[in-house]
């Protein structure tokens, strides 16, 4: 589909601006209804058979996915819905991987409450005076937390519901120890000195439920975490979120690529997401550069985890602004100065340089763009109320990011349908037996206790790369 000939958009608006379901809930009569806006459905074919394979139980572990991503990702406002569709169809595995601590100053995501530390500094690589610096071992988000501090303190308050927590950080020389609290009380000490550096884990059991989760430094040496996995007794989906603000596809290659690889393959993926192009639409580098890094970085996604799919996002849509000079009134008069805003001609041709790449390298490829209406929908979506654009028209609202992700995961299940009829498996799936997972679903959009809003931010402030 080119992107000057969009099809009717997949999240629409009534008049009465009341929110809609983007998708039908399943499961979906013979024969499925294709998906849309979603290219190659067939590269996600090992994808769809570890999902039928946890919907018919003859899987009895969970169906990971690790979307790595921008802004739009970090937020959870769009993963978030994706990751509540699939998990209402195929069980609720837990919430996945989460930052610990504050790693920057808007991190929110489905599932934690509350999160700071006192001690700690957020630590990721940076350049200076046109060189990288850091050493690039900073976990599967590429931004971590780290104190030599005795008495440092970092904490979270967790929602979601979870039977074991594995925290993951780094083992090195000269490393210290910290002391590991849930609920106030201290369940282990981890130690961090190693002969060399190496990503490590520590898993605790715990009663399902919320729980508070502290981390506090014992000051013998430089403590670095990484973060937090939330896991549940039973099988079924988790998704984790690893998007940073202000990120590009080419920042996964600051990585070592032998700590991308551990980070990720310890994540055991059966489909990574690469979901970037907003920022890049934006820069000054070459389209062949922006090509040659996004082609390097499913290569290292490929040889960390050749089993997994792939899937490249394509960036929703972004408008710039400009003046127009409005034609003259019938007297004459001097013409008016308008302000339009116009989808940024960067940003179509990033979209179609991956869909490109998505094609080439066996990957599924997903439209934002297409699937919101085409090029300057998100100026329509801005003025709309209440809106689903915010007046930067590069970010959506939190309503903006729920239905689109509720179309992805809508067209995600449409192509799974379509491959399960192509296989010969019986139309009618199991039903969800998870009382967790509600039975709204697809028109649900999120609730406080889903997507607590942290009280000391404010919408936009979700979007700064502090």
């Amino acid at each position: 589909m080119s992107e000057s000939a969009v099809e009717s958009p997949l999240v629409t608006r009534p008049q009465d601006s009341t929110p809609v379901a983007a998708v039908s809930a399943p499961p979906n009569p013979l024969p499925p209804e294709p998906a849309r806006f979603l290219d190659h459905p067939e590269a996600l074919k090992r994808f769809f058979q570890s999902l039928a394979d946890l919907e018919t139980r003859r899987r009895d572990d969970d169906v990971h996915i690790v979307q790595f991503g921008d802004s739009h990702t970090a937020a959870d406002y769009q993963t978030g819905p994706i990751r509540r569709g699939l998990q209402h169809r195929f069980g609720d595995g837990g919430r996945g991987f989460v930052s610990l601590g504050r790693p920057w100053k808007a991190y929110t995501q489905e599932g934690v409450q509350l999160n700071g530390m006192t001690g700690w500094t957020s630590e990721r690589g940076h350049f200076a005076k046109g060189k990288f610096i850091g050493d690039g071992r900073y976990g599967l988000v590429g931004v971590c937390i780290a104190t030599s501090q005795r008495g440092a303190r970092a904490y979270t308050d967790l929602t979601a519901q979870a039977t074991r927590l594995e925290l993951a950080y780094l083992e090195a020389p000269h490393g210290g120890s910290m002391d590991v609290l849930v609920d106030g009380a201290r369940v282990q000490r981890v130690k961090t000195a190693a002969p060399e550096a190496r990503s490590a884990y520590v898993s605790l059991e715990v009663a399902e439920g919320p729980h508070r989760v502290e981390l506090s430094a014992v000051g013998d040496g430089n403590v670095r975490v990484f973060g937090l996995s939330l896991d549940r007794s039973k099988a079924g989906i988790t998704l984790d979120a690893v998007g940073v603000n202000g990120a590009r596809a080419g920042d996964l290659l600051r990585l070592p690529e032998e700590h991308f690889a551990s980070e990720l393959k310890h994540r055991d993926p059966s489909l990574v997401v690469l979901a970037y192009g907003t920022n890049e639409s934006s820069d000054d580098v070459p389209m062949e550069v922006y090509q040659r890094q996004l082609v390097d970085v499913l290569g290292r996604v490929a040889r960390a985890v050749p089993s997994a799919s792939c899937l490249l996002m394509g960036p929703p849509d972004r408008a710039t602004k400009h003046k127009v000079l409005a034609s003259s009134d019938a007297s004459g008069g001097a013409g008016v100065a308008q302000t339009v805003w116009t989808t940024l001609p960067r940003l179509l041709e990033v979209a179609a340089m991956e869909r490109r790449v998505a094609a080439a390298a066996g990957c599924a490829y997903f439209s934002q763009l297409d699937a919101m209406g085409g090029p300057g929908s998100i100026a329509g979506w801005a003025m709309e109320a209440p809106p689903r654009a915010m007046l930067d028209r590069t970010h959506l609202s939190r309503q903006g990011y729920s239905e689109l992700g509720q179309a992805i995961a809508g067209e995600i299940l449409r192509a799974y349908d379509t491959f399960r009829a192509a296989s010969g498996m019986p139309a009618r799936p199991l039903a969800p037996t998870d009382p967790h997972i509600s039975a709204a679903w697809p028109v649900m959009p999120p609730t406080e206790r889903e997507l607590p809003r942290d009280p000391r931010l404010a919408e936009g402030d979700l979007f700064t790369e502090e």
